[in-house]
């Protein structure tokens, strides 16, 4: 039996900010740059639409994003767009034009982690 995923949801990304007491918390890390909180959450295989779908609809707007990740499964959920992707790199070409053509920094393209034994919180 596969792992449930792990998702990482912004504390300021969601029109209702009740959508992330809906998870198990597994952590928190406080942005060193930005006025948010990175919050790491356990999402089980049979709530994965739930997650994507629900989150999708309450991103505030086109530039946040969320991402859900096990394994070598990766998914950006962005509020017009879902990339299902590997977790290499080189293959986020798409993901990363994207997010560039909404006006986000690099920085904050910079998605990780994107499994779990990077994880540091």
């Amino acid at each position: 039996m596969k792992e449930s995923y792990h998702a990482i949801l912004l504390d300021t990304e969601f029109k209702e900010s009740s959508f992330i007491q809906r998870w198990k918390i597994l952590g928190k890390k406080k942005s060193r740059t930005n006025p948010w909180w990175q919050i790491k959450v356990q999402v089980p295989e049979n709530r994965l639409k739930e997650l994507i779908y629900d989150g999708q609809k309450l991103l505030l707007n086109d530039k946040f994003y969320f991402q859900v990740y096990r394994e070598d499964e990766l998914y950006i959920i962005f509020p017009k767009k879902i990339f299902k992707l590997s977790s290499d790199r080189t293959s986020w070409t798409k993901l990363l034009r994207y997010g560039h053509s909404l006006g986000i920094p690099e920085d904050q393209l910079d998605i990780r982690p994107v499994k779990f034994e990077e994880e540091t919180y």
